[in-house]
């Protein structure tokens, strides 16, 4: 039995799957299903979801919904992972070394230092996420 697939049924319509109310994508879906795979199936789909730039659990929602000829707007809204810039990785790290200045000064009593160090990393991670929402 193993590896063998199931025959394909009528696929069934996306509206059954999607009720009479909207759905809300930010709320979590319903239930959980407990699948056991062998640990090359499990790496195998790790890889495919990592090149698809989404969750295990999503690349799986989408290969079940593409089986079943289904569309979901709760699978749909756990989309791509966002990607992170390597410069604005760099930019954020200098943030993370700001704030880091900050917390010492501010602990000692150098409240000027602890500002300006919180002003340094305010002028680099506003334009950061600004940029994120842009590109979102």
């Amino acid at each position: 039995m193993a590896g063998q697939l199931c025959p394909a049924s009528a696929p069934v319509p996306a509206a059954a799957s999607q009720g009479l109310r909207p759905v809300d994508p930010s709320k979590k879906l319903p239930s959980v299903l407990g699948v056991k795979l062998t640990s090359d199936l499990r790496g195998r789909i790790a890889a495919a979801a990592r090149a698809a730039g989404v969750s295990d659990s999503a690349w799986l929602r989408q290969r079940a919904l593409d089986a079943l000829g289904l569309v979901s707007a709760p699978d749909t809204a756990s989309g791509r992972r966002p990607r992170v810039a390597l410069e604005d990785q760099a930019a954020l790290a200098g943030v993370v070394r700001e704030l880091g200045e900050a917390t010492l000064a501010a602990r000692i009593g150098r409240t000027g230092e602890a500002v300006a160090a919180m002003e340094r990393a305010r002028q680099v991670l506003v334009p950061v996420v600004v940029g994120f929402e842009r590109r979102a």
